[in-house]
């Protein structure tokens, strides 16, 4: 015994430091199981709102929201305290969220599009923990009307609950019922939303919940009929939704098709009612309703689409809407009924409240009938007759299942027809007449101004004297705005886009207070410089989706009339217009312009002035056909950059070449202005590259380009100047020569010599010599010799240049002779002289030499020219002796040279 207990203390000691290991990993494990038991139920945590780290969360006006929608999450997270509004939406949960889960301060619960059709797990009662919901969505879920589910006392802890919705839960086909005593446990109930399905009615319970102002019923159309009775319990209603928008049963088999007289007589507050999307409850049912309204305060009133889609036209009748004339209705909407004909009477019996009147998506035809008591709706201010005349058809199922039940339209026209009308409905309307009102096209003279104003040379379109918007889009009107006037001038929006209006003619009058025009998508080709004259008061304006650069004003300088009048305009749209050139002056006169949209034509430069603009902020010029802004349009839009614009020239087909080198540059220094500049590009190579990129590749290659141009440029002029200079220099002589003789008249009326020459000799020399042909020449060779000397300070012709009678005197003497000294040679004249006597020898004489050398002095032969040496080698030249003797000799040899 002693030694088995010594052996397991033994081991004991030799295992003790894995021993120690292990219970320290089991108090860790432990102490992080009971750590995060705490954070379970704490009121922190460190990484959000919730112990869900997918739940996001946000600040809200009096706490915090946690978004938990949309996560799988079948069970829900804890919450911060702090968190006011929870959203569950969209995730898997079955039942609602047990005790302790939700915040205690919760307000808001949003529980829709989940799984839930019990509201407790067991038997605890829910609401317990977060009694202060104000707002409780359980929309989409499977929380059937029934008293299994909505047991006594299930709401009992929501005592401040005003928001319940509990719509699109009773899906089934089966009957169901609504306890209005556990409903009657929400006393402080505002807004219900609710499945109004088969066999539920709304019992005294309801009657109970004084504030219940708003309801909304859904899947109403399995009742198939609405009684009388239905609505009686909802005394203090305002706001009623039966409308089946969102209806998700086949038409085939839910439909409503009666709504009886008498079942909103007792909705005396009620102010808001749609009806709408009900299209087996036809016009009928619509008459029903209208006929209760005098009875409630009713403002709106929707009854839109009760009737098929693929059914007959119908008609509106007096009696369809004269009990309205009983109402302060204010806005009526008429949509999608399929309404082709009106009686003529009909606007007479509209209430003089009604300011909003919607009749889009119908088949009327707008004609004479349509305006005959129209001055007396003097509370219109908007009218809405869009999309008239679509014949779009839906492809779904239940528009097919509709269609068999046309002929339910057809009864119910018949059962309301006026007793004194016609068999056919349609020519009961088209007969009747109004002879102030004409739609006949008239011809006369070309209208361009709306004074002075005559009723037979416009078009006149009566409208409500008071209304400010016409909304007529895609209505397929057309096709020309021909010289029109409005009876009234209250008018300040009209939307006519996505019409047939081919042409803008005009003019538009008595618009004077019209602010807002669309006319885009008309596919217009033609505009008048006039039809936009008398609206003075435009600010917005769109024409855009049009065709106008085909018309001919855009083709010269008369488009500047178009806006000449809009100084208040501040927003303009001419995208999409195949426009391509546009006038500096086009927008001179709107000065307070903000946005220019060009976008989508084919514009290649900018040409418009802009800086008159104080207010301009942006210009969109993208998508267009511009490679390259010229200098002037760079220059116009330079100027309006003080005023912190931004221009978007996105997506034109810009040119990477060195032509558009300087814009690039352009671009890139005021890149600022440009809106996305960094997406701008150019083709470079067959490939695209941006703005940055192109300059400095065209740095790179226009510069060696323009270095080789210059560079060989200046190497031919150079090389050809040279070659000039040189053939110049070769023969300066000669040119010299030809240019004094051509210039100067040799053929001077002097007297001549023998061989038609005028002087024997032209004496050469300089005037350090001049003693010599003075004191000696001209005594021995003229006065006893007889000949003529040329001496240049004595026969040299007044007036005349030096170098000019230089040429002609030696042309004009048979022989040239040279007094050779040092000073000779270093005379410039004196050598001039003598290269004019070479070329003349060559020109004029034929080579012959006609030149004396005559040695004065000794002088070096190194500064002797080359051509004098080669005639003192070739010919004899006389050296002039020092004595007396030998110079009797010198002289008669001098003579008979001359003579020679």
């Amino acid at each position: 015994m002693m030694k088995l207990r010594d052996g397991i203390f033994i081991l004991l000691v030799m295992h003790m430091e894995q021993i120690l290991v292990l219970c320290m990993s089991g108090v860790i494990q432990s102490s992080s199981l009971l750590n995060l038991e705490i954070i379970g139920k704490d009121a922190s945590f460190y990484h959000g709102c919730s112990s869900n780290r997918k739940c996001k969360c946000s600040n809200i006006t009096g706490g915090i929201l946690a978004d938990c929608s949309a996560l799988n999450l079948t069970k829900s997270p804890y919450f911060e305290e702090k968190v006011v509004s929870v959203n569950l939406s969209s995730n898997l949960f079955t039942y609602f969220p047990e005790e302790g889960y939700l915040p205690k301060k919760l307000k808001y619960l949003d529980l829709a599009k989940n799984k839930i059709s019990k509201f407790s797990k067991g038997e605890v009662t829910p609401f317990s923990t977060p009694c202060n919901i104000v707002s409780l969505n359980l929309s989409s879920n499977f929380l059937s009307l029934d008293i299994e589910t909505y047991y006594k006392g299930v709401f009992q802890n929501l005592k401040y609950l005003q928001y319940l919705d509990v719509s699109n839960n009773s899906n089934e086909d089966k009957d169901y019922y609504c306890p209005d005593q556990v409903f009657q446990e929400l006393s402080s109930l505002q807004s219900l939303l609710i499945d109004g399905v088969k066999n539920v009615t709304f019992d005294k319970g309801f009657s109970t919940l004084s504030n219940l102002t708003f309801l909304t019923i859904t899947g109403i159309v399995a009742k198939g009929i609405i009684t009388k009775e239905y609505f009686n319990n909802f005394p203090n209603l305002e706001y009623l939704d039966i409308s089946a928008t969102t209806e998700w049963r086949t038409f085939y088999n839910f439909s409503l098709f009666t709504f009886e007289t008498g079942a909103l007589q007792k909705l005396t507050k009620l102010q808001y009612l749609d009806i709408s999307y009900h299209r087996r409850l036809h016009m009928c049912g619509f008459r029903n309703v209208t006929y209760d309204l005098p009875y409630t305060s009713i403002r709106i009133l929707k009854a839109n689409y009760l009737e098929c889609e693929r059914s007959v036209s119908t008609v509106l009748f007096v009696d369809d809407i004269k009990p309205l004339n009983s109402t302060e209705l204010e806005e009526l909407y008429l949509d999608g009924n399929n309404l082709e004909e009106t009686d003529l009477d009909v606007p007479q019996y509209l209430p003089k409240s009604l300011k909003y009147f919607s009749a889009r998506d119908n088949r009327w035809v707008v004609s004479k009938y349509a305006y005959y008591y129209i001055p007396g709706l003097t509370g219109i201010k908007t009218v809405d007759l869009s999309f008239q005349n679509e014949h779009q058809m839906s492809h779904s199922e239940n528009s097919w299942y509709c269609t068999e039940h046309h002929r339910e339209t057809s009864h119910c026209i018949c059962d309301r027809l006026p007793i004194n009308a016609n068999e056919n409905v349609f020519h009961w309307i088209h007969d009747k007449e109004v002879s102030y009102f004409t739609n006949n096209r008239r011809s006369g003279p070309l209208i361009t101004a709306c004074i002075p104003y005559t009723n037979s040379n416009f078009e006149f379109v009566l409208v409500p004297p008071n209304i400010e918007t016409i909304i007529i889009e895609k209505a397929k009107i057309g096709d020309n705005i021909p010289p029109v006037y409005f009876s009234s001038s209250s008018v300040k929006k009209i939307l006519l886009q996505n019409n047939q209006l081919y042409s803008l003619t005009g003019p538009i009058c008595n618009l004077t207070q019209l602010q807002y025009l669309d006319l885009s998508n008309n596919r217009a080709a033609d505009i008048t410089s006039y039809v936009f004259g008398s609206l003075i008061g435009l600010k917005h304006l769109r024409i855009d989706n049009n065709l106008l650069g085909y018309s001919n004003i855009f083709h010269d300088n008369s488009s500047a009339s178009i806006f000449e009048n809009q100084t208040n305009l501040m927003f303009l749209n001419m995208s999409s217009n195949r426009i391509s050139t546009l006038f500096q002056n086009f927008l001179y006169m709107t000065s307070k312009l903000k946005t220019v949209l060009l976008d989508h034509n084919l514009l290649t430069d900018w040409n418009i002035s802009i800086h008159h603009m104080e207010y301009l902020m942006f210009i969109d010029i993208s998508w267009n056909q511009i490679l390259y802004l010229s200098g002037d349009g760079m220059n116009l839009l330079e100027k309006a950059f003080h005023l912190n614009i931004t221009i978007d020239m996105a997506h034109n087909p810009f040119e990477c070449s060195c032509d558009s080198m300087i814009f690039l540059k352009w671009l890139a220094m005021h890149r600022q202005y440009f809106k996305g500049f960094g997406n701008y590009s150019c083709i470079y190579l067959r490939k695209s590259i941006n703005i940055f990129e192109a300059n400095l590749h065209l740095k790179k290659d226009c510069y060696s380009y323009v270095g080789v141009i210059v560079s060989v440029t200046i190497g031919i002029i150079v090389f050809l100047g040279t070659i000039c200079s040189m053939i110049i220099y070769r023969y300066r002589w000669k040119l010299r020569y030809w240019y004094y003789i051509l210039k100067g008249e040799y053929g001077i009326d002097h007297d001549k010599t023998d061989g038609n020459f005028q002087f024997d000799a032209f004496v050469s020399y300089s005037e350090h010599d001049r003693w010599f042909p003075k004191d000696y020449m001209i005594d021995f060779l003229e006065k006893q010799k007889g000949l003529r000397l040329c001496i240049h300070h004595r026969d040299f012709i007044a007036g005349s240049a030096v170098a000019e009678n230089i040429t002609n005197a030696i042309h004009n003497s048979r022989k040239f002779v040279c007094i050779l000294t040092n000073s000779f040679l270093e005379s410039k004249w004196c050598m001039y002289e003598f290269n004019i006597a070479l070329e003349d020898i060559v020109v004029s004489r034929q080579g012959k030499n006609s030149i004396i050398i005559v040695q004065l002095l000794r002088t070096d032969i190194r500064n002797i020219p080359r051509e004098m040496r080669y005639i003192m080698n070739d010919d004899t030249y006389l050296d002039y002796p020092e004595n007396e003797e030998d110079r009797i000799i010198f002289w008669e040899s001098f003579e008979r040279d001359l003579k020679f």
